[in-house]
This record gives structure tokens, sequence and C-alpha cells, in this order.
């Protein structure tokens, strides 16, 4: 009888985990920002998870792979890409120690009380990202944001209008394929 009741707890343990597999707690720490490999793309490094991919949760920015779709010039996507690159990088240094909430492979960049995922996007240097939603006020917050960004010309909105409308479109309808 003992040997049963075991053998069922640990069957329902088991399940337990596996169900829990598919649930992503958000993880919150301290983390050294390593690697900027594109503006809403980084690597940071924490001592209890070693080196961590970061993708800004709901931020996309300009990328050689829109070239086609959007009949962007290689010299607009790359004066793009060298901007946006420089606004980053007199954002975010380094080194320097960062907080980040990293959730289902996304990951919100803080550094006190300024989330970055925000101020890329309110500068201008990024536009919103719809592959995951599963945070909808955040989402709802970026695209007041971009609005804004967008009605005063801030940062790429200012020169690639045009190009920066595709890149938002492009992104949304490769988001709602994706979601079919």
């Amino acid at each position: 009888m003992i040997k049963k009741i075991f053998i069922i707890g640990l069957i329902s343990s088991l399940a337990v985990l596996h169900l829990y597999s598919f649930v992503f707690t958000p993880i919150t720490q301290r983390v050294i920002l390593k690697n900027i490999y594109a503006p809403a793309v980084f690597s940071v490094y924490s001592k209890d998870n070693g080196m961590l991919y970061c993708q800004l949760y709901g931020v996309a920015s300009a990328s050689k792979d829109f070239k086609r779709d959007c009949q962007i010039t290689p010299k607009a996507i790359k004066e793009m890409r060298h901007f946006a690159m420089n606004y980053v990088r007199n954002k975010i240094f380094l080194e320097q120690q960062y907080t980040i909430h990293y959730q289902n492979g996304w990951c919100f960049l803080q550094n006190g009380g300024n989330l970055f995922n925000e101020e890329i996007i309110k500068d201008g240097y990024g536009v919103v990202q719809y592959f995951d939603t599963s945070q909808p006020e955040i989402i709802e917050k970026l695209e007041i944001l971009e609005n804004l960004a967008r009605s005063q010309k801030r940062g790429l909105w200012k020169e690639w209008n045009q190009e920066m409308e595709c890149l938002k479109s492009t992104l949304r309808q490769i988001a709602q394929e994706s979601q079919k």
C-alpha cells in the first residue's frame, strides 16, 4: 500500500513538473552587459545562469532582412543600423550592471527606473514587434510611445519614415502569419 502511494505520488509530481515545463516564469536578475549585436539584441552575463542571449521584448530594429520586403536600399539600411547602434551604445554600456527580466526568450532591460525596451521605441530607434503578445499592457504602452516618436519625427522616423512604416507593417504581417 505504501509503495503504491509512493508510486502515485512520484507519477503525480512528474506530471506536475512536465506541466510546469511549458510555463516560463520570468527570471529577474542583475547581469553584466557583454555584447551588443544589434539595437535590440544583446548578450549578458549572470553569475547564476552564465551567458544569456537577450532580445528586447516588443522591440524590432532595422535589419538587413527587410531590404527585399521593404525595398530599402542597402545604403539606407546600413545608415539606419549605424544610427540605431550609435544610439544604443550611447544609452547602455558594455561591462555595466543592469537588471533584466527574462521570460520566454525575451528580456526587459532595466537600469534603475528606466526600461530600455520603452526608451528605444520612444526615441524612434525601433518599432513595436508582435511575435509575443503575452504582455498586452506593455505592447500597448510601446505602441503609444511609437506613435509619439513617429508624430514627433524622433530618431529614425525623421529621415526614414517610409522605411520605418514598412518595417512595422512587415513585422506585423509576419507575426500574424506565424500565429495562424
